[in-house]
Parts: structure tokens; sequence; C-alpha cells
């Protein structure tokens, strides 16, 4: 396990999710509890007997700007753009703030369709279409779930460090490809009438602008939240893995983020990446037998992905959008959160956010 406190504060979000054009809407729907999970157009799920029953519809989430027809590589820039153009341009930054400026993305965790989707030039195709030239630094992940709380992390270095002086954190996913759904499918992975456990695919893209609260006070940034504390550890037994998980990997990140904000915390609001899956849920049974007094007044569990579907490596940037949204209303009466994710590999991550 390892963790660390922080002094980096959010200042910009721009997403597009199948409930909203914009981070605001997205949130807004969220909280509201409105769901857009929706019979697919075109695929369908493998029966019991292919031989001789029907196929089984898929329900999905799907942006509905985004043709469903389209199944390729272009589908993620379609994601993308608009999320990056909001966040870049709600941040009130010129083009001499490129130079200081990084562009951090997690996309899809890698599996035997996506490893060759040709993500490595994702981001200068990005810029290229964006304009944002003459950036500091850029970098990808392929983490999954977890994909984003990791770059956050890299981020917490440079930008204290001072190398940096802003930098957009983002996550972009989509189940909706023929190939990546009938992997899913034939792996029992997705939701269908022949597989009850399961998740609901879905895709989003949500930006971050993330930079130091000094840095964002001199020159006086709107801060949404504050991340408090970031924390991550290993869980032995994945979920591809013949044993259910053990609950250690969760545990430990959660009980890393306790112990930077104080022994005796108590969360009231969690966000977190549970899906539908019972391995993930197991999984979190298990950390609350072990981990109870943090949460005993717990009254605000989130999980997007009930609204929106599973959004993959968008998943912690959505989980941050909505527990900021929900901390610069006012509405989270302890004036924190608690956010957590986990992969389908061993990596476990959480996050303390607080108002600012």
């Amino acid at each position: 396990m390892s963790a660390r406190s922080s002094s980096v504060v959010l200042t910009s979000i721009g997403a597009l999710t199948p409930l909203g054009a914009d981070a605001k809407s997205s949130c807004a729907a969220i909280d509201a509890g409105i769901s857009r999970v929706t019979e697919h157009v075109y695929f369908a799920c493998t029966p019991d007997d292919p031989e001789w029953d029907q196929s089984l519809p898929l329900f999905s989430a799907t942006v509905p700007t985004i043709d469903p027809l389209l199944d390729s590589l272009e589908r993620f820039y379609e994601l993308a753009l608009p999320a990056l153009t909001e966040t870049f341009e709600s941040a009130n930054l010129n083009r001499a703030d490129l130079t200081k400026t990084a562009l951090y993305l997690s996309l899809p965790q890698t599996d035997e369709i996506t490893f060759n989707m040709g993500f490595s030039n994702f981001i200068p195709e990005l810029c290229k279409r964006t304009g944002l030239s003459g950036l500091a630094d850029t970098c990808i992940n392929q983490l999954g779930h977890t994909g984003v709380f990791a770059l956050i992390n890299r981020a917490v270095d440079s930008l204290e460090a001072g190398t940096l002086n802003y930098c957009i954190v983002g996550g972009v996913d989509s189940y909706l490809l023929s190939d990546r759904l009938a992997f899913l499918d034939k792996n029992w992975r997705i939701r269908s009438d022949r597989n009850v456990d399961g998740f609901i695919p879905g895709e989003a893209s949500v930006m971050l602008m993330l930079e130091t609260e000094a840095n964002a006070k001199q020159r006086g940034a709107n801060i949404i939240a504050k991340i408090s504390a970031i924390s991550e550890a290993e869980e032995p037994n994945v979920i591809y893995s013949e044993k259910t998980s053990s609950g250690s990997g969760l545990t430990e990140a959660i009980r890393g983020i306790l112990d930077q904000t104080g022994t005796n915390n108590c969360f009231e609001s969690v966000y977190c990446s549970l899906n539908g899956e019972s391995y993930y849920a197991f999984e979190w049974g298990l950390q609350l037998t072990r981990l109870n007094k943090a949460f005993e007044k717990m009254n605000n569990l989130v999980h997007p992905a009930e609204y929106v579907g599973d959004v993959g490596a968008a998943t912690g940037g959505l989980l941050i959008a909505c527990a900021a949204t929900a901390l610069q209303q006012g509405v989270l009466a302890d004036n924190k959160a608690l956010l957590w994710t986990s992969a389908d590999d061993n990596k476990r991550m959480a996050l303390c956010l607080k108002q600012a």
C-alpha cells in the first residue's frame, strides 16, 4: 500500500456521457437518478443454447450524439473532443499556458481486443484536432477503472514539484464496439438474460483540470474541490481468477486514506465503481466488515454505473466530477467524500475529495 496527502485542487471539469453533453448536466442527471440504459440498436447477446434459442437483447448506455454504428477508434475521438474543449475553455487558460500544461489520459484497459487499436497515437491526434500544441508533457495508461486515479497520482508529483502549472487528467472509454461486446459476452461479463451477474456497458469521457491550491488562488481560479489524499494497493485475487476477491486490496487502499485524513475519520458519502458484478459487491462488503467504523454514518453511496452503465477508464473521472459538483453545491453534510475504484487487474485505488 502507498498513500499520500495532496495540495492539488480541481478547477475545471468537462464531460460527455449518456446523460449529458457537459459536466453540469451529466452530474445533475446522475444525482437525480435518471437512467439512460436502453436496448442496444444492433448487438444481441448469446442465448443459453445458441443453436436453438433466439439471441438475447443487450441493454447499454449510449451517448445519444454519437452514431451507434460508429465502430472504430473514431468513436473515442468523438467522446474525447467535447469534454477536452469544455475543460480547457472553462479553465480560462490562454495559449501561452500550454507550455506549463500536461495532458494525461486513461484509455480502455488492455485486453485481446484493445491492445492493437492504436491508442499509442491517441493524444497526438487529439491535440492536432483541438489545436493544443506545445504541451509540456503527455501520458496515457490503460488501467481501466483505476486509470484516472493513477494519473492523478502522477500529476500531483509534477504539480507539487513545480514542473507543471496545470495538468488535465481525463478518462475516455466505450464498450460499445462490436468486437469488445462480443469478447465481453463470450467471457460472461455483460448482463443479459443468460448472465445476470454482469455489467451494463456504457461510454463516457471526463476531463479534469488540476493545479496546486496556491497557483489557483494566485490566478483567481474557481476552485471546485480539493484532492486531500490518494492511496493505492493490490488485490491478489483478480476477477478472472477462480477465487473471489479477498477484499484486502480495497481495504488497504481505503485504510491509506484514513491514515492520511485521520484514523477516526468517518465518511457519510462514498462514490465508487460498483457496476453490478457480484465480484466487486462482495469485495466492498468484505471491506465494510473490516473498516466498519469509518462507514457507520454512511448515508450516501453513489455508483454512477447504475445510470450510465460501466464507463471503464472514464470511471474515476466521473466519480470525481459527481462528488466535486456535490461538494461545490454544499449538499454533502460532512464536506468531504471517499471515492474508490477497483480494476479488472490487481490495482485498487481510493481518493478523498474535500470542499474547497
